[in-house]
């Protein structure tokens, strides 16, 4: 039985990005499967209720400064790591390459440290200059200072092996959620099953949502545009947003009710990935797992995860205005995308695989072993390649 602390996200139930899920799936798994003990380090502002515990998982509500982009997200590691001194989990497993500092310390302090890379941190346009230098560096210092390091995709993998010449072990999300479906998200958006394009993301820039926006207009099709996310950091980009959107372009907001959400994704026509510098990304993973056809940017990431379930597009020669006519016209293929992509991501992307892989790693590093990749691959790179 291990004593595991995970660090890093906003906490459990999970309520805001995929990381919190990640965390809640496996946090939950380790102790529901293998009986070990797990602390999960929250971040105060984002959790009324503050329960001790919860599905067996010990929480520790820690505050953070919260609204001030890293420095809420560091502030509250730096916090969480100080505390974990006193708790005598035998390996910590911090989310963001962001918080290796911290790992450092608690190395020298003889503790086991586990990091999840995430994507490519220092390519977020949302950041300054110094913050995506702070992330290119941190790069090189996970590599140097943890026992092992996690990734989630066959890109970030081969990524770290040759910008680093660090081995890293895959490990990917799931794709499943158990929260349901609420379908009167259809009336209040005004819109119905199977007639919507749908996109879920933070409106940041390298999420692309411009882009997109810009191309279905150039489609112009006669299906509306659903847009789930917000711009916690970037209001101007939002305004920019709304500027360039038609009255077919739907700005629905975050939406934190998870039922409503699963349901937006299992109603989409299609569900459009403009994402470009992560690793593996949860809300397609949900979006194939409800059988909706996903349409993607052509970066690594987002190929390696769809395979030959759905359509790529670039990002020039108004590439993906004529993918969204061509498809809007073509329902039959949108049903085999859809349907190949449910089965894909029951297959490769579990929450139970996922679990096991995690307690595998763990248990490899307690006893003090060599941290070998796991037996069974998730996202696996040699798989047929989606179509442009």
């Amino acid at each position: 039985m291990s004593k595991v602390a995970i660090l890093g996200a906003r906490g459990i139930p999970a309520c805001y990005s995929g990381y919190d899920t990640l965390v809640e799936e496996v946090a939950t798994g380790l102790v529901s499967c293998f009986s070990d003990k797990v602390i999960v380090y929250c971040r105060s502002g984002y959790y009324k209720a503050r329960p001790s515990s919860w599905r067996g998982v010990e929480l520790v509500y820690l505050p953070c400064p919260r609204g001030i982009k890293a420095a809420e997200s560091l502030i509250h590691s730096l916090i969480s790591s100080l505390h974990v001194l006193t708790t005598g989990a035998d390996v910590v497993y911090f989310l963001d390459p962001a918080n290796a500092p911290f790992c450092v310390l608690l190395r020298c302090l003889g503790k086991r440290i586990v990091i999840h890379t995430d994507g490519l941190g220092w390519k977020r346009r949302k950041w300054g200059p110094v913050a995506r230098r702070y992330y290119k560096a941190v790069e090189w210092v996970c590599a140097k200072a943890a026992n092992a390091l996690v990734t989630d995709n066959p890109a970030m993998q081969t990524y770290y092996q040759k910008e680093y010449k660090c081995d890293t072990l895959l490990i990917s999300y799931g794709a499943a959620t158990r929260y349901g479906h609420d379908n009167t998200i259809y009336a209040e958006l005004g819109v119905g099953p199977k007639r919507y394009i749908l996109v879920v993301a933070r409106l940041e820039p390298e999420n692309n949502v411009d882009l997109i926006i810009e191309q279905y207009a150039l489609s112009n099709v006669n299906i509306p545009l659903v847009i789930v996310g917000n711009a916690p950091y970037g209001p101007q980009y939002l305004e920019r947003l709304r500027r360039i959107a038609s009255e077919s372009v739907i700005f629905a907001g975050r939406i934190d009710d998870q039922a409503k959400l699963n349901a937006l994704y299992a109603g989409a026509y299609l569900y459009i990935h403009g994402h470009e510098v992560g690793g593996t990304n949860p809300s397609l993973l949900r979006a194939m797992a409800s059988g909706t056809a996903p349409v993607v940017v052509n970066v690594p990431f987002n190929v390696s995860v769809i395979a030959d379930t759905g359509r790529i597009f670039e990002k020039t020669n108004n590439s993906l205005s004529e993918l969204i006519r061509c498809l809007v016209q073509d329902e039959d293929s949108v049903q085999r995308y859809g349907a190949r992509a449910k089965t894909r991501t029951d297959e490769e992307y579990r929450w139970d695989t996922v679990v096991s892989l995690h307690h595998k790693m763990f248990s490899q590093i307690i006893a003090g072993s060599r941290c070998k990749q796991p037996e069974i691959l998730q996202g696996s790179s040699s798989v047929p390649r989606a179509e442009k």
